[in-house]
């Protein structure tokens, strides 16, 4: 799966790259900023973002997330220990996943998330991820 990856923590952001690569997946980024990812999406689309909600710049993941899925219809996951604000956005974005995380909780979210773009429901939910019910695969752009 080809995936954005947003987080402004290069250490954080090195090392979820590496497990995802290690996973096969195709990695976009990491960017540390809205204007970066937009950037990145311009010249090829993620079928999946994973993103930090406090970016670099002073940018917000939350706008980016919504920005992806009304022009795009890209789906996204925070991936942020700003949970509160991620529940907020719920009306966009697939789910969260809070930090501190395992990198086995998001890879078991991309592959659940891999088989809901299918039109399988899923079977459970990993533990740390919590999804949210309006941005599932499949439902209209917001």
């Amino acid at each position: 799966m080809r995936i954005l990856v947003v987080e402004d923590e290069v250490l954080i952001a090195m090392v979820l790259r590496e497990a995802l690569e290690t996973a096969e997946h195709e990695v976009m980024g990491p960017a540390a900023t809205l204007d970066e990812a937009l950037a990145l999406c311009e010249a090829e689309r993620p079928e999946l973002a994973l993103l930090d909600i406090n970016l670099r710049d002073g940018s917000s993941g939350v706008e980016l997330a919504r920005i992806l899925r009304r022009r795009w219809n890209i789906l996204s996951i925070f991936v942020s220990g700003q949970i509160l604000e991620a529940r907020g956005a719920r009306d966009f974005a697939l789910g969260a996943i809070g930090k501190p995380y395992e990198t086995r909780t998001v890879l078991r979210t991309i592959e659940m998330v891999r088989a809901m773009m299918q039109g399988e429901q899923p079977r459970s939910i990993p533990a740390g991820l919590e999804l949210f019910g309006a941005a599932r695969p499949g439902s209209a752009t917001i």
